[in-house]
């Protein structure tokens, strides 16, 4: 209630206490002066002791410092709000089989930054002075490549946002927040060196390794297959008589038939041999009955081989590099939509020879993969 004098007259409102962050305006409110202009909150009359007007300050102090109109938190989505959405969303196209847990967990990687930085903010009010901030913060924390891939996660959320009216318009990102150019990216890559591996140093990493991760090794330096492809492979995927193995690659959908060297026709009896007793229809389980499928950097393939590379004095490579090498070494057969088609690779969207193409001869496949495996033996 107003405090009144015995005339009637409201009495003229004073500062709390020196430090108190607002002061009582002429017009009878309490105000501050932010960015040049001042900001009332609430009659001093209604408030003499400015408490409500100190809470609403400090809820709505971080959007006025910024240059942002408060609003109502109810009635606006926030940016925590927006990327649940947007992972609600990817999950289910990962449900749908439409979309890999390797892919989602990237996303969930990018969006828990955005929620960290910005989450109580309302999302449609982030201006491009914010996604400067959030880029000088990405760049400190990763490498060319990886950033531009979280920009350009950042950038699908808000559009995600608009497109899902969650948002009345389009956010302003601004003309900072882009990623690396290209020089900056071959740069990186330049001082990483090459990410292959060595003929001697698959050798040295198979006598290293365990039964599962011996089978994986061989498989991906056999075919090209990657760490999700090997975590996810059915066994019905592979018939050992006729030595080929029919697995449509689960990141593009691309059908692939891979001939299967000896070695690793080998390594995958072992692999059955010692595989628990489980009903789980892939061919990976650990020695304790979990599969390798998880959504960190490639699923535990990556983890269980960083141990046999380390064991096996190898530095500076990852499961992956395997199948970057199978692709450099193949192309050696100059037979290049036949290690495309190995590979799993899906056909560009300009490449009309490949929409055309309707399968490549198994002499072709079996010629490419029989130029690595003299490479590497």
């Amino acid at each position: 209630m107003a405090n009144f004098t015995k005339s009637g007259r409201t009495l003229k409102a004073k500062k709390p206490r020196p430090d108190f962050p607002l002061f009582p305006h002429a017009t009878g409110r309490w105000a501050k002066k932010v960015r040049g202009r001042l900001i009332y909150f609430g009659k001093t009359a209604d408030d003499p002791r400015g408490e409500a007007a100190l809470n609403r300050w400090l809820d709505e102090k971080d959007d006025l410092l910024a240059g942002r109109t408060p609003r109502s938190r109810s009635s606006a989505p926030t940016v925590a709000d927006v990327c649940d959405a947007f992972l609600i969303h990817k999950a289910e196209l990962v449900d749908s089989g439409e979309l890999a847990e390797r892919t989602f967990g990237a996303y969930k990687i990018t969006t828990d930054i955005l929620v960290t930085k910005f989450g109580n903010h309302i999302a449609a009010e982030l201006r491009p002075e914010d996604f400067q901030t959030l880029r000088a913060k990405l760049a400190r924390r990763f490498s060319p490549i990886p950033l531009g891939n979280h920009i350009q996660v950042v950038r699908s959320v808000f559009k995600f946002g608009y497109d899902s009216e969650l948002l009345d318009k389009p956010v302003r990102f601004g003309p900072s927040f882009r990623k690396p150019a290209a020089k900056v990216i071959r740069k990186a890559r330049t001082a990483n060196g090459p990410k292959r591996f060595t003929a001697e140093q698959i050798r040295t990493a198979l006598d290293c390794a365990t039964v599962n991760m011996r089978a994986m090794i061989l498989l991906a330096i056999n075919g090209g297959l990657g760490n999700g492809d090997l975590a996810a492979m059915p066994i019905k995927a592979i018939d050992l008589k006729t030595g080929w193995l029919d697995y449509p690659r689960p990141k593009t959908g691309v059908p692939r038939r891979i001939p299967l060297w000896p070695e690793t026709k080998d390594a995958i009896r072992e692999v059955r041999e010692a595989r628990p007793d489980t009903d789980s229809p892939l061919l990976f389980i650990g020695r304790r009955g979990q599969d390798y499928i998880g959504n960190n950097r490639g699923y535990r393939v990556h983890q269980e081989a960083a141990r046999v590379f380390k064991n096996a004095g190898i530095e500076g490579r990852t499961f992956y590099d395997l199948r970057r090498t199978f692709q450099t070494v193949a192309e050696g057969a100059r037979d290049l939509s036949a290690v495309q088609a190995v590979m799993g690779h899906a056909a560009g969207s300009g490449d009309m020879s490949a929409v055309y193409r309707q399968g490549v001869d198994d002499d072709r496949l079996r010629a490419v993969c029989e130029y690595v495996r003299a490479w590497l033996w």
